[in-house]
């Protein structure tokens, strides 16, 4: 009998049980011998596919032994360097030992002067496409120039007539 083959029959026998099968049990069902037995379950137990808990049966100790499900593999993350890029030259930060202020960090300053300039060029090259391209999209119509209307001018009416002040006595 093949090695894996014998391994694939106990893995099944294990998962076909829902509360597991007692290690004296399966090298009977599997028809071996139990020191092959135990080489197998070893090997499930350290392939993690299988978990083996003691337990006394009829005075016997003896292993249980439990199917143990796949783990899903987390996704994998992308890391995003360009983050911490700016031209060729990684951030000053990552790699830092000193215990500084960033306000008054001069690597980390100028840094960030090249992440300025980075940025800039990145604006202009954009800027410069879209002068490139024509418009595709209708522009709404300027309104027109209102037509200058002559004002007339303002025609000053003339004050009210006091009445002349009373001399006082």
């Amino acid at each position: 009998m093949n090695a894996t083959n014998v391994e694939d029959r106990a893995l099944e026998l294990i998962k076909a049980a829902p509360k597991g099968v007692l290690q004296s049990d399966l090298w009977k069902d599997l028809d071996i011998d139990s020191r092959k037995c135990s080489r197998v379950v070893a090997k499930l137990e350290a392939d993690g596919k299988i978990k083996r808990t003691w337990e006394t049966v009829s005075g016997t100790r003896t292993y249980r032994l439990s199917y143990v499900p796949p783990k899903k593999e987390a996704p994998k993350k992308e890391y995003r360097f360009d983050l911490i890029m700016a031209e060729d030259e990684v951030a000053p930060c990552v790699g830092c030992t000193y215990e500084c202020e960033p306000d008054y960090c001069p690597d980390l300053g100028n840094w960030i002067e090249l992440l300025a300039k980075e940025e800039a060029a990145r604006l202009r090259k954009i800027g410069a496409k879209e002068a490139a391209e024509p418009k595709k999209a209708a522009r709404a119509p300027e309104p027109e120039p209102e037509e200058e209307v002559a004002e007339e001018p303002e025609v000053k009416k003339p004050a009210p007539k006091k009445a002349p002040a009373r001399k006082r006595k």
